[in-house]
């Protein structure tokens, strides 16, 4: 019973260091940043990794870099799972497990870490599994839990929502519209019927198109 009690007291406790930490809480706090720097230099390390000169010059440094960071992602959703009873004291511990992996957060953990690995397994999908490095960009939406002014944009975008998706909508039919019209006037300029070239029976005025 004393073990046990022992590992419940730490499993809470863990839940409260990889919890968003309170002012007097140290450790929790320290630990918010390490994962805020960690995920910054896995998605500057995915982003350099796109570029053959950085490919090329530092290869093996963003390979490891990119290993330990992903590693520690790995840790954090095992913490994470092994805590989500914490989150919902009402359910049954695997429903609360259940809860956080079907959960936005629980999939972007997964998804972080999971197809790092799964080419070990499946080697034929390699290509596959890393097109689903682009999902650790959500996790930027973990940041946004940590600091109170990014929760201010988080609450603004959502009561714009209808707004927004009005804008973006204008701007797409835009941004459509704008290549159409380009290539249009580009293969107009490029009939022979429309040709910019002066007759010189017109006057060196333009033909009619």
């Amino acid at each position: 019973m004393p073990n046990f009690r022992s590992l419940e007291s730490l499993r809470r406790r863990v839940c409260t260091i990889i919890d968003i930490g309170t002012a007097d809480d140290l450790i929790s706090r320290a630990y918010d940043i390490f994962y805020t720097l960690v995920i910054l230099v896995n998605l500057m390390v995915t982003i350099a990794y796109t570029f053959d000169e950085a490919e090329a010059a530092c290869g093996p440094l963003l390979l490891r870099i990119e290993a330990a960071t992903v590693a520690f992602f790995a840790v954090d959703c095992a913490l994470r799972i092994w805590t989500a009873k914490y989150h919902h004291p009402n359910l049954k511990e695997w429903k609360a497990v259940c809860r956080y992996i079907f959960s936005f957060s629980g999939i972007v953990d997964l998804l972080s870490f999971l197809p790092y690995y799964m080419p070990f397994f499946f080697p034929s999908g390699a290509v596959a599994f890393r097109m689903f490095r682009v999902v650790r960009i959500f996790r930027l939406f973990r940041i946004n839990a940590y600091y109170d002014s990014l929760n201010v944009i988080t609450q603004v975008l959502t009561s714009k929502a209808q707004q927004l998706l009005s804008s973006v909508f204008i701007i797409l039919v835009l941004m459509t519209a704008s290549p159409v019209c380009v290539c249009t006037l580009w293969s107009m300029t490029r009939s022979p019927r429309c040709s910019p070239t002066p007759f010189p029976a017109s006057g060196g005025r333009y033909p009619p198109c």
